[in-house]
């Protein structure tokens, strides 16, 4: 096997023979399983992982295990996103990345074992002195939500100079506000000089408050929010799949600006598997049909596929927003291994106000 190993430090070692993962199956639920050693490749690099993630991503996955009667004595390993420690580089990597503290995104889950292989150039750099906890948090959430707020904007203002927020003074309305990914859409838009409107569950009120939102309604409040708002809305920020399947419109329809407001939807999906009925997809397609091309749909791994240098500077970007006060990464939680499965049950049912950040093996 070609590799390098770190040595002369503790954290260094690659402890082969206690090499574990948290993983899931509908048949078995949630177990610690010992696991092979990850393969390492000339091009790739070995991440002992410090910190990672349960989220909504992870729980859309477990539905589709739960629902998919091939899958229900396979073994997964939930994580979508990591922060840890290279321990080894294949020989064609970069030597430098040796030793230092990184992050990744992983499409296909893996996240919760001790250790993760990746290709060298999907490592995304860590600002040096951010913690692993901050920064999984921020990649977790404020990630999505600020290229999707940052795409929705250049989509908007496309050859027009400007000093502040394209979004500053625009009407921006957020769908499932209350989940961990849309308290990070509220605290963005916010900070970019937005009037936020936001439609959630009543008991996310509190926290989307908190996040600074103007304006409240719950979700089955519709014909309220759809009069109050009506034509009022530059942007609607999808991250819940919001349709009516009854006359299959998107039940934000009336609420955006005639000729002029945009329609961002955000996937959520692990592996690009779609458990849930295509409901972004339905809105989208209805809204470009119906009214204008500005509808557009985010996923964070196509938009990490070859471009892992624009999340190394938006990673930055964020970090300096959260150290200089300007935005405020919720954690509802830090756990290990014994916490994982009663704090995946919290999210599963959509009561965790903040990121769940995972530590299994400290």
């Amino acid at each position: 096997m070609d590799w390098l190993c770190s040595t002369g430090t503790d954290q260094g070692k690659v402890e082969e023979a206690h090499l574990e993962n948290a993983s899931y199956s509908p048949e078995a639920g949630f177990v610690r399983t010992v696991g092979n050693f990850p393969e390492l490749s000339e091009d790739s690099v070995l991440i002992q992982v410090e910190t990672t993630t349960i989220s909504t991503r992870d729980s859309l996955e477990r539905l589709r295990r739960d629902n998919t009667k091939e899958l229900k004595a396979e073994l997964w390993v939930p994580g979508h996103e990591i922060v840890g420690l290279v321990v080894r580089v294949g020989t064609n990597a970069d030597k430098f990345l040796l030793g230092k503290r990184v992050a990744a995104v992983l499409p296909f889950g893996g996240g919760c074992a001790q250790y993760v292989c990746i290709d060298a150039k999907d490592v995304i750099a860590v600002p040096a002195e951010a913690s692993s906890n901050e920064v999984v948090a921020l990649l977790s959430t404020y990630l999505t939500a600020y290229q999707c707020l940052e795409s929705a904007a250049a989509k908007e203002e496309a050859d027009v100079e400007q000093e502040e927020s394209p979004l500053s003074g625009k009407s921006v309305l957020i769908f499932g506000a209350g989940s961990p990914l849309g308290l990070a859409f509220v605290d963005l838009a916010k900070n970019a000089g937005a009037t936020v409107y936001t439609v959630s569950h009543s008991s996310h009120l509190d926290a989307i408050t908190e996040m600074g939102a103007d304006h409240w309604y719950r979700l089955s409040q519709k014909e309220e929010w759809s009069e109050q708002w009506k034509n009022k809305i530059d942007l609607v920020v999808d991250t819940v799949g919001n349709h009516d399947d009854s006359d299959n419109k998107p039940s934000f329809y009336n609420v955006m600006k005639t000729g002029g407001g945009r329609l961002a939807t955000v996937n959520i999906n692990s592996c690009e598997k779609k458990y849930l009925p295509l409901t972004r997809a339905k809105s989208c397609a209805f809204y470009k049909s119906v009214v204008n091309e500005k509808a557009f749909e985010y996923d964070m791994f196509k938009s990490f596929d070859g471009n892992q240098d624009l999340f190394t500077q938006d990673l930055a970007k964020l970090y300096d927003l959260h150290k200089t006060g300007k935005i405020g990464p919720k954690i509802y939680s830090r756990v290990g291994f014994d916490e994982m499965q009663s704090e995946w049950e919290k999210v599963m049912r959509g009561r965790t106000n903040g990121v769940v950040v995972v530590s299994p093996w400290k």
